[in-house]
């Protein structure tokens, strides 16, 4: 056993994910495909802080990517874009040993914040600063079983879709990308916030589908593509990442086929568990539509270090609310271009 800490790159290792699958509590957003996808959509610089023991095995781990931006500083984050992000760690020494070594490369790098993704790095009497909801559906139990553990409206959602003759296609082609991606933007423009680049899609199917380590869900009507999802794995463990839908066709509850599509397909195959992600507790249509099918919900928390003494961070501007109704009324195009933009800032 060793207190050295190593600073890693994930990117392109042919061990990685075979080292932190061994560690046994590892998820999709600790995986190499992960940092690849993140790393080169958005020129994030992943640096993976691990304690290995004396075979070699990962005895502790916690990710982060810099993010370099002149429009909202300099920091490290535990991860961009990741829902949630747990260290791998046994012992809280060293995840203390871990943490002050973090700090202390952030300082040598210029960082104004570290911000962390768990609960379980959680800095001395300071409060979160983001909370979430996330939910997760257990998958052992029979298909029946599960079924009739559904809220009734969920149940309910599911068989007027099956009755309305909707249909699921499933795959990780870079079609299936691409209509996801339309239904993505429409979905967007709807909550009033600019689409992901596609660039970040291009990359997700390169790293991520390509290689079997996750999926897209359709649904269809009448040959027209009204609802998807995309859907990532990791060891035995399922996560819904994405969801998108047509509001033309909202009535057909096709996001309901899609999600039990989805729970009988991973079921089948042996996987343990499905993570529905994180919700914010202000989205109640989310919230609502996550209830349904698990009402059992954890608290998902943020936490952020400064690293400078003088840092205000300034929380001025337009309100979310009057942000978002401003972009529900711009153009597609428009909004496109600022999400290709904005999204490697705000990582």
């Amino acid at each position: 056993m060793t207190d050295q800490v190593w600073i890693i790159n994930p990117v392109g290792s042919p061990l990685w994910d075979r080292q932190i699958l061994a560690n046994g509590k590892a998820s999709f957003f600790h995986s190499a495909a992960w940092a690849a996808t993140l790393s080169e959509t958005y020129a994030y610089t992943p640096c993976y802080f691990v304690l290995f023991d004396g075979d070699n095995k990962v005895r502790a781990m916690v990710p982060m990517m810099e993010v370099l931006s002149f429009f909202t500083g300099k920091r490290g984050t535990s991860l961009p874009f990741s829902d949630h992000c747990e260290p791998l760690w046994e012992t809280p020494a060293d995840l203390d040993r871990l943490l002050t070594s973090i700090l202390d490369y952030g300082k040598r790098r210029g960082w104004e914040y570290l911000e962390l993704r768990s609960a379980a790095m959680k800095p001395d009497d300071q409060p979160a600063s983001k909370k979430f909801l996330g939910h997760s559906l257990d998958l052992s139990p029979d298909e029946n079983e599960l079924f009739r553990s559904f809220r009734e409206s969920t149940r309910r959602n599911i068989k007027k879709a099956e009755k309305s003759d909707v249909t699921c296609m499933v795959g990780g082609s870079m079609e299936a990308v691409e209509q996801f991606y339309a239904l993505n933007c429409l979905t967007r423009k709807r909550h009033g916030i600019p689409p992901q680049p596609f660039a970040f899609f291009k990359n997700l199917h390169k790293h991520i589908l390509s290689r079997d380590q996750g999926t897209i869900i359709l649904a269809s009507h009448q040959n027209r593509v009204i609802a998807g999802a995309v859907y990532l794995t990791f060891g035995r463990r399922a996560m819904y990442k994405y969801g998108a839908s047509d509001p033309a066709y909202q009535e057909l509850r096709a996001n309901y086929l899609v999600m039990w599509r989805a729970i009988r397909l991973y079921r089948e195959a042996g996987f343990e568990s499905l993570d529905l992600g994180r919700t914010d507790p202000e989205n109640r249509g989310l919230s609502q539509f996550k209830k349904g099918w698990t009402p059992e919900a954890r608290e998902l928390v943020y936490y952020r270090y400064s690293l400078r003494e003088s840092l205000a961070r300034r929380e001025g501007g337009k309100s979310p609310a009057m942000t978002g109704r401003i972009m529900q009324n711009m153009p597609l195009p428009i909004l496109k271009m600022i999400g290709s933009v904005a999204y490697r800032h705000v990582g």
